[in-house]
């Protein structure tokens, strides 16, 4: 391997493959590494209960987080160049449709990142599955070793050690790049074997980044990546788990909605968009629709207002049609 060249660059350059591509089908194929040699019929009592409880919080923290304290234009962030641009592709024309926008954008990333770390701190804790005592090392050389490591679990008497993924389109180039560097020495320092867990999709529609990673690493046999149905049943030692799982969240959904039944989710996120629209013109002095887009994109350059001394309201502009200038002018 040439020296400036990274292992990931390597195993590209020798397999053709590029970290965009998905995974080869024979790598869907392979036989499995690691799995139970037996496997139970149901979750042991309490379990699904407790599986049922994490959902229902998850909902209520949501339920706070978007239904109650995002109110204010001033409780979020957003770009103006790319809410402009955007605008006839969202049909984004008013300050309650810039408002619907903030609150959809914010409710579906907020929803991805809540589920990751419920999914790896909530559900795979409920199963035995604990984050290594070494992360939290005091050694800033050892966390940075550990930093592609989320969990650990001892399965049928072994360490293994867990990097965990939403689906299969999240590990990326770089989550690749720091695994062939780092797996090998965790592999000598523990004598742990160590997997990717993939919590949902199939190997058909895996990103090729976990194979590369084995490449990376010369194929171990204290390597390997599981998704979905066997990424569960091998970390809880349970047949059909995921069926259990759903089960759990299903009684979790009809509580919140009988909870919640005087006025919906929904009910409350509407009022909320329209007291975000409210603060939104009060805030960019916007005092009628149709100087709208030049007051707001104008208001987000004041570097100025807000600061000591500075008025945090700006001034209207009002912005007349754009001219059509032809290409000869």
């Amino acid at each position: 391997m040439p020296e400036d060249q990274t292992p990931l660059e390597a195993v590209e350059a020798a397999t053709g493959e590029t970290a965009e591509e998905p995974l080869p089908l024979a790598e869907a194929l392979r036989p499995r590494k690691f799995k139970r040699t037996a496997l139970q019929p149901k979750l042991q009592k309490g379990l699904a209960k407790r599986f049922e409880e994490e959902t229902f919080k998850f909902l209520q923290r949501r339920f706070e987080t978007l239904a109650i304290d995002f109110d204010d234009i001033s409780k979020t962030n957003f770009n103006p160049f790319l809410l402009l641009i955007t605008a006839p592709v969202y049909n984004i024309f008013s300050p309650f449709e810039v408002a619907e926008r903030l609150q959809f954008a914010k409710a579906f990333h907020g929803d991805d990142t809540a589920f990751g770390r419920m999914a790896e701190e909530k559900f795979l804790n409920i199963l035995g599955a604990t984050s290594p005592p070494e992360k939290k090392s005091t050694n800033p050389d050892e966390r940075r070793l550990w930093s592609p490591i989320d969990l650990h679990a001892m399965i049928e008497g072994k360490r293994y050690l867990m990097s965990i993924k939403a689906g299969p389109w999240t590990m990326n180039q770089s989550h690749a790049a720091e695994m062939i560097g780092n797996f090998r020495q965790l592999r000598e320092a523990t004598g742990a074997n160590i997997i990717i867990g993939i919590t949902y999709g199939r190997y058909r529609n895996l990103n090729n980044k976990p194979s590369l990673a084995a490449r990376g690493l010369d194929n171990p046999d204290w390597y390997d990546y599981l998704v979905g149905k066997d990424f569960w049943e091998f970390v809880s030692g349970v047949e059909g788990v995921h069926k259990e799982i759903f089960a759990a969240i299903r009684e979790a959904q009809r509580r919140f909605a009988k909870e919640h039944s005087d006025e919906t989710f929904s009910e409350r996120l509407v009022g909320n968009r329209l007291k975000i629209a409210t603060s939104l013109r009060k805030k960019f002095s916007i005092q009628a629709d149709d100087d709208f887009w030049g007051t707001l994109f104008n208001s987000m350059f004041e570097s100025d207002a807000g600061l000591p001394g500075r008025p945090d309201e700006v001034p209207a502009l009002v912005v007349g049609p754009a001219e059509i200038v032809s290409e000869n002018s």
